[in-house]
């Protein structure tokens, strides 16, 4: 099988893609860190008595949305969870949490994260 020369064309093709990939890895995490950043911020204008509608226009959609207590233990009846992943996650285990009643207003805000 015969090896080919790479032209300056294809060299140059080449180290343009390569370039596209690291910007767009550099790209997303500067993305992913500057989203972690808002919502540690954001995190603590949440307070008990706000509703679900106020807390998305706060910290935006939750990563997951589930009976309180699914995933991280600490159940409580009628109860429904917001939970916001850190974007590393689960590689960096830190999760924000905000817990609301039936009448859909914030009864409890949590932070787990993993020493």
């Amino acid at each position: 099988m015969a090896v080919r020369e790479m032209s300056v064309r294809d060299a140059g093709l080449l180290l343009l893609a390569i370039g596209l990939i690291m910007c767009l890895i550099i790209g997303g995490g500067a993305f992913a860190a500057h989203r972690n950043s808002r919502l540690a911020q954001d995190f603590g204008r949440i307070h008990v008595g706000l509703t679900d509608r106020e807390v998305l226009s706060v910290l935006g959609k939750p990563s997951w949305i589930e009976a309180c207590g699914k995933s991280f233990g600490n159940p409580k009846a009628d109860c429904t969870e917001y939970i916001y992943r850190n974007s590393f996650a689960p590689l960096i285990p830190y999760y924000w949490s905000v817990s609301f009643n039936d009448s859909r207003q914030v009864v409890d805000t949590y932070v787990y994260g993993s020493p």
